[in-house]
C-alpha cells in the first residue's frame, strides 16, 4: 500500500456519496459544499505534500542536482552556475554597461 493511500480512498468514498446524492437529484446543501470544499483541498493538500516528498526523494539520487539554498532559492548542488547566477550576472553587467542608469538611457525630458 502506498503511503496515505487509506487517507486519499476514504476521502474519494466521501465524494463519491455526495455525488451519487446529487445524481439523485437532491439539492446541494450549504454543509454538501462545505463537505466538498474540504475533501477536494485535503485531497489536493495531500497529493501535493506526496508529490513534493517524492520529488525530494528523487533529487536525493541525483548527482549534480539543484536544490534550495538557506534563503530558499534553488542553486545548483554541484558547484556549476545556475540559472540566477546568470541572470545576476547578466543584470550587473547592464548595470555597468549602462552607467548605472537602469533601464537604458534616455534623454533628460525623460529623467526624474
Amino acid at each position: 500500500m502506498e503511503k496515505y493511500e487509506a487517507l486519499e480512498k476514504a476521502m474519494c468514498s466521501e465524494l463519491e456519496i455526495l455525488d451519487r446524492k446529487m445524481q439523485g437529484g437532491t439539492e446541494m446543501s450549504v454543509a454538501d459544499l462545505d463537505k466538498i470544499d474540504k475533501l477536494t483541498h485535503a485531497m489536493k493538500c495531500l497529493a501535493t505534500y506526496i508529490a513534493m516528498k517524492e520529488a525530494e526523494e528523487y533529487d536525493g539520487d541525483m548527482s549534480g542536482r539543484r536544490g534550495r539554498g538557506p534563503d530558499g532559492r534553488y542553486m545548483s548542488r554541484d558547484g556549476g552556475s545556475s540559472y540566477s547566477d546568470g541572470y545576476s550576472q547578466g543584470y550587473a553587467e547592464a548595470m555597468r554597461q549602462q552607467s548605472g542608469h537602469w533601464p537604458g538611457p534616455y534623454p533628460d525630458k525623460y529623467r526624474y
